[in-house]
């Protein structure tokens, strides 16, 4: 009786060691497809501002411009499902991250804005995975990249 309740105790055990699949989002090296077909690096106009983006609004940096793709990766669920507020948490969390790396100061102590871009559940449905970071200054236009903008 012993041995049975010691071998149930260490299955039990080993079971709550397995991890179950993670939910992430993802950047594999060189990828910089974006939403709508923008890529990272490119400006976006005034319109953009609206939050319905498309590579329709993507102007020259040097212009005066509403904001610029920071970052995308592609958003991983568990069994693939799609749930709009996690995705949601999930790429605030990713753009938060990749902030820095982009920017050269943490999202805490800058002055820019960041809003994500992510699937709707009809995009999701036709197998759009992307979650796009879009950075911004509240303050007003934009002249130039924000990466490397160190504030």
């Amino acid at each position: 009786m012993r041995k049975v309740a010691l071998l149930a105790s260490l299955t039990l055990l080993l079971a709550g060691c397995a991890s179950a699949p993670e939910e992430t989002i993802e950047v594999a090296p060189g990828t910089t497809v974006a939403y709508g077909g923008l890529t990272v690096g490119q400006c976006l106009s005034q319109d953009a501002a609206t939050g319905d983006v498309s590579v329709s609004q993507a102007v020259d940096c040097e212009k005066p411009h509403f904001g610029e793709v920071m970052s995308a990766g592609t958003v991983r669920t568990v069994g693939d499902r799609f749930d709009a507020a996690k995705i949601a948490e999930m790429a605030n969390n990713f753009c938060v991250t990749s902030f820095e790396d982009f920017v050269g100061v943490r999202y805490d102590r800058s002055k820019l804005q960041v809003f994500p871009l992510v699937p709707s559940e009809a995009s999701w449905k036709a197998g759009d995975r992307i979650a796009t970071c879009v950075i911004y200054d509240n303050s007003g236009s934009i002249t130039g990249t924000l990466k490397g903008a160190n504030r």
